[in-house]
């Protein structure tokens, strides 16, 4: 059994798996040598910063037998952007980030609610001004709607509920979920919007969320609110942000990703005092984040050579 790996990250991790369960591991740096190797693979392992249009041809083109894709990465967007050979089997990271990229929402919406923008802006000027204090919000009994209720949504959920915050689920279709307290299907985004404290966008981007958050859903937000994006940029409709954010119909941001990514150097994302700018890092937490995926990996390698089905199996179907 042949497996091609490309892209940096967990690359000794999964080198590691292969290696204990005897598995042809070729690690390829360039499209010459992913296009070399391709038409003897029986697997894929990529990530989604290399995945392109040219590789995506060139999997339709010779890969003739290879059955399974498994992305490093719990989005997999890029995949759908550009296709993948019929029979194939695609998955990704599954839960594996879910805690690290849930800890970075809170710490991004703590940031917003206690002001510190505004804190590390005094700090920089070596002033000390109480009066900061007078436009802190807290966590205790706030309204805080989530985007997105998979893997990422419910541990962000999970770690909101000892802050005290009511928490309202959004899904696809109002599926009610344990760890919210009211749950709304898409449809109902603007009635949840309305009567929250902020919003986290943490839905896959697909098609239909692709701007599902535009000028409307913003305006619906009561002016307090402030709204957290840690899954992809293209869900908020970047205009429509910038916007709300200088005319004051919402509070602020805190954005781990953008559209485009990073922000042009003239974007006014970059210059507004209530914005909090991280550059798409959520993922990261030390060597926790390989070692979680690595387990993952092994355990559909497991699945794949006893033919299996393979778990956080994904529809490239919208």
């Amino acid at each position: 059994m042949k497996i091609i790996l490309e892209g940096a990250p967990s690359r000794a991790e999964l080198q590691d798996v292969a290696a204990r369960h005897g598995v042809e591991l070729v690690s390829v740096d360039s499209l010459a040598d992913f296009v070399r190797e391709l038409p003897e693979a029986d697997a894929l392992w990529t990530d989604p910063t290399v995945y392109d249009a040219e590789r995506a041809a060139a999997l339709k083109r010779d890969a003739g037998r290879l059955k399974w894709i498994q992305l490093k990465s719990m989005g997999f967007d890029i995949v759908k952007r550009y296709g993948a050979p019929g029979g194939v089997v695609v998955t990704n990271a599954g839960d594996a980030y879910a805690p690290f990229v849930a800890e970075h929402a809170l710490a991004l919406l703590l940031a917003l609610f206690r002001r510190l923008p505004d804190a590390l802006g005094q700090m920089a000027k070596h002033e000390w001004d109480p009066a900061i204090g007078a436009g802190m919000k807290t966590l205790d009994e706030a309204v805080v709607t989530i985007f997105g209720f998979g893997n990422i949504g419910r541990e962000i959920a999970a770690r909101l509920r000892p802050f005290g915050a009511r928490i309202i689920a959004v899904n696809r279709a109002g599926t009610p979920q344990p760890l919210a307290d009211e749950t709304f299907s898409r449809d109902q985004l603007g009635e949840a919007l309305k009567v929250s404290d902020a919003l986290i966008v943490a839905a896959p981007l697909t098609e239909s969320t692709r701007h599902a958050i535009g000028a409307d859903e913003l305006a619906a937000l009561p002016r307090r609110a402030v709204v957290v994006n840690i899954a992809r940029g293209e869900i908020i409709d970047a205009g429509a942000l910038s916007a709300a954010l200088k005319k004051g119909v919402i509070a602020g941001a805190g954005l781990d990703v953008t559209d485009p990514e990073p922000p042009p150097s003239d974007d006014p994302l970059w210059t507004c005092r209530n914005v909090v700018i991280t550059p798409h890092v959520a993922v990261m937490g030390g060597e926790l984040p390989s070692r979680r995926l690595a387990a993952i990996v092994e355990r559909n390698l497991v699945r794949f050579m006893k033919g299996e089905e393979l778990e956080h199996r994904v529809s490239l179907k919208d």
